[in-house]
């Protein structure tokens, strides 16, 4: 592989990233739509909360992430339900311990961030793992 493919490929998976991580922005969007008085939540609420980020993330990287493997953009084999679990660990975990620390969850919580990048990591373990 030449040096010019190798930035390539570099780019492309970093678009692919940044393109997962809008995905959770559109997912949790969605989401505050469908489930009125969201914002509410994190007072009221933080466990239903923590829940509903946890699987918004998880949608927005795991769905954008499968997108980018069926049209081929990444060339990884698909190993679907692993990348899933793994995505799904790296959205809950930080989110779970965010409970813990931060009891009423406030917007602008870091975990959150960390939540979201996590969870993109998660995607991409199961190539490297397995």
């Amino acid at each position: 592989m030449t040096t010019n493919q190798k930035i390539l490929r570099f780019f492309v998976y970093l678009g692919i990233a940044i393109l997962q991580l809008i995905m959770t922005q559109v997912a949790t969007f969605l989401a505050s739509l469908l489930a009125p008085g969201m914002g509410d939540f994190p007072g009221t609420r933080s466990v239903l909360f923590v829940a509903i980020l946890g699987i918004t993330f998880t949608a927005g990287v795991f769905l954008a992430g499968w997108l980018a493997l069926k049209l081929r953009w990444l060339k990884l084999e698909p190993k679907l339900l692993p990348r899933l679990v793994f995505t799904v660990l790296g959205a809950f975990i930080p989110l779970v311990l965010a409970l813990f620390l931060y009891h009423p969850l406030e917007p602008g919580n870091p975990f959150f961030s960390i939540s979201m990048l996590t969870a993109i990591l998660g995607f991409y373990v199961p190539g490297w793992l397995l």
